[in-house]
């Protein structure tokens, strides 16, 4: 027997609601939402002045002989001796700008430099001041010829740093 008024109907419609909304914000994780972890700041160092920055010329790889087609592996070393590390991956990574031009080195011979211009980067993570560099890259016989790559360390965010007449050359045969 039916009752008037009964709010049954709309009691079992509440419950039915009310399960799946459980339901949906279990699957959430829960009604509230997670606390945030607030990100720590990070500091972005200042990029060092061109007059903090110096190297001397240390070591290299010998002058390299190749046929066309073979490719050659150059390292070059360099003591930092200014008074800012060179970090990598900033604005004040060390990397080798080449500063000779095409008739000494046929572009197409380098292999995967980072630019055109840009041999290598420093491959150590930071390089402090008295500490050494390295930097090493790879060059491909493409014609026969004796070929001279001119080089100089840099920071690129910074400026060049001083030219000390550095350079290899590759012969192809």
């Amino acid at each position: 027997m039916r009752r008037e008024g009964s709010h049954t109907g709309a009691m079992v419609f509440a419950g039915v609601v009310g399960v799946i909304l459980l339901a949906v914000l279990s699957l959430r994780g829960g009604g509230t939402p997670a606390v945030q972890p607030t990100p720590t700041p990070t500091a972005t160092a200042p990029l060092p002045k061109l007059a903090d920055l110096d190297s001397a010329w240390v070591d290299q790889t010998p002058p390299a002989e190749i046929a066309v087609g073979a490719e050659a592996t150059i390292t070059f070393k360099f003591r930092n001796t200014g008074r800012a590390a060179w970090t990598r991956g900033t604005g004040s990574e060390a990397s080798l700008a080449f500063t000779g031009t095409a008739a000494t080195f046929d572009p197409k011979m380098a292999v995967n430099w980072p630019a055109a211009s840009t041999p290598a980067v420093q491959t150590e993570d930071v390089v402090a001041p008295n500490e050494i560099g390295t930097f090493t890259f790879k060059v491909k016989g493409v014609a026969p010829g004796t070929y001279r790559i001119d080089v100089r360390p840099t920071v690129a965010a910074v400026g060049t740093l001083r030219d000390q007449g550095v350079y290899t050359e590759v012969t192809v045969r």
